[in-house]
């Protein structure tokens, strides 16, 4: 059993601890188990680091697609009278590392 992981999970580093949910970028609408590749491990208060990656991989299970907050861009140009705003709201897929206890 591990205290928390590093792992890189399509080309960002995310902490991952337990049975604790976390929002990703989208990986796709088929994803159900993914594979992580650890980059640090901490089990019992002991440090594991690779060099890039650990032997190990987490197994994650994707809970399901979420959307972010709404991001707002506005653009305006002075003494034009130009105002434009737009927005957009990114898809997150929430997964969970589930340790099952006995």
């Amino acid at each position: 059993m591990f205290d928390f992981a590093i792992c890189e999970i399509s080309g960002k580093q995310y902490k991952i601890v337990p049975n604790e949910e976390i929002l990703v970028d989208w990986l796709g609408i088929d994803a159900k188990k993914i594979e992580a590749s650890v980059l640090l491990l901490s089990e019992d208060g002991k440090i594991k680091v690779g060099t890039p990656y650990l032997k190990e991989k987490l197994t994650l299970e994707c809970l399901g697609t979420v959307k972010n907050k709404k991001i707002r861009v506005a653009k305006f140009h002075a003494k034009a009278n130009y105002r434009k705003v737009t927005g957009a709201r990114a898809k997150k897929t929430n997964v969970v590392h589930s340790v099952k206890t006995k």
